[in-house]
């Protein structure tokens, strides 16, 4: 099968995208150097979230054995190859490791909270723990992508169940090691506060902006002559994954904080309380109202889901507010009255950047293989995909 060509004018836009993102870390850090520190992991956990979720969406399909999802499982696999830029950004959080993680200071041995956690949250076991989880990402993704490619060539039935087996491998060490990496990454950014609901709450924000990512790509590369092969059904179970994972994600979201008001711990509700003062007092409505109320009204129309048109219009708001959450999950830790507002010029520009680097590395991979699993054994059913109701 012909391979896909990415046309001059995308991988322009993209290119230009990379630039605002690397100018808006720049020049924030001769603006306000914290806030600039806090920009580059929210960058960092980003991109993160999308390599990943490429590969959940992959991982997830194959063991459940679905074939509506096979034309358009290639783009996924291929999120992998955005990590080796997220290997670079965490060099630059190493080291920044004192500007962004109260623990990382010498005071906090004298704080008896951050002394009891010290077995887990000190600056060795940081550094090991990130290396091992990306080194897993990167093997467990490039395994389960370069299985998939060869049954292009093999076509046969048992490299599909070593495929499968493959991607059962990936989707439970990336539940362990996704969970551990955002404690890691974000929830130590405040080590004082506690939840048992975080973990769970930045896996619904993952699934919510894989899918969103995921419909943007597939339209795109659609638009640019590939992939004639996917319809209306296609675009409509991707959009109701969408809507599901909105769903989830208010759900999750409510939960928590219902939790934190019913029990009124301290060490809970000190990590809403910082989010509804000052700057976040506007900024925590609206990220409840647009992550969820308005994508929830727009997706409930069965119409719009089956128009890529208009679904990519839905997708793309809802990836934007999936790196708001992401700020709204980094930021908590700095002086709100300092920042004021959490989104300013800098935020934007490093979205513009992270859509960038993202963009061009999957949509570049995507050049150089087949546009589709030409040997999964299910490919036919993917084809002559349609729903009856």
């Amino acid at each position: 099968m012909k391979s896909y060509e990415l046309p001059g004018k995308i991988k322009n836009i993209l290119l230009a995208f990379i630039v605002i993102g690397i100018g808006s870390i720049v020049a924030g850090f001769t603006v306000d150097a914290q806030r600039a520190w806090a920009g580059t992991l929210a960058l960092t956990y980003f991109l993160i979230v999308l390599a990943l979720g490429g590969g959940f969406f992959a991982s997830l399909q194959l063991i459940s054995g679905s074939g509506w999802s096979v034309v358009v499982r290639r783009i996924p696999e291929l999120a992998v190859n955005t990590l080796y830029v997220v290997g670079g950004l965490i060099i630059v959080i190493f080291l920044g490791i004192h500007n962004l993680y109260e623990w990382s200071h010498p005071e906090a041995a004298h704080d008896h909270i951050l002394h009891q956690k010290h077995w887990f949250l000190n600056t060795a076991g940081f550094v090991i723990r990130i290396l091992l989880f990306l080194g897993l990402w990167i093997f467990m993704g490039r395994w389960m992508k370069n299985v998939s490619i060869k049954m292009d060539s093999t076509k046969d039935e048992s490299t599909k169940k070593t495929l499968v087996k493959v991607a059962g491998a990936y989707i439970l060490i990336f539940a362990y090691t996704f969970s551990l990496a955002s404690i890691d990454l974000v929830m130590s950014l405040e080590p004082h506060w506690f939840t048992t609901m975080f973990v769970i709450y930045v896996f619904a924000g993952l699934a919510y902006t894989a899918f969103s990512a995921l419909i943007i790509l597939v339209y795109i590369v659609q638009k640019n002559g590939a992939l004639k092969e996917v319809n209306e059904e296609h675009y409509h179970d991707m959009g109701r994954f969408l809507l599901a994972f909105t769903i989830f994600w208010a759900y999750i979201t409510f939960s928590q904080h219902m939790l934190t008001w019913y029990a009124n711990l301290v060490e809970e509700t000190v990590y809403l309380e910082r989010r509804l003062r000052d700057g976040w007092a506007l900024f925590t409505p609206l990220l409840w109202i647009f992550h969820f109320v308005v994508p929830f009204a727009f997706l409930l129309s069965r119409e719009l889901k089956r128009k890529p048109e208009k679904l990519i219009r839905v997708a793309a708001f809802t990836l934007f507010m999936g790196f708001v959450d992401v700020i709204w999950l980094v930021y908590g830790f700095l002086d709100s009255k300092k920042i004021g507002f959490p989104f300013s010029w800098m935020e934007a520009g490093i979205f513009f950047g992270a859509i960038g680097i993202f963009g061009f590395i999957v949509l570049n991979s995507y050049t150089k293989v087949n546009q589709l699993p030409v040997g999964d054994p299910k490919l036919k059913e993917s084809l002559d995909f349609h729903q009856t109701y």
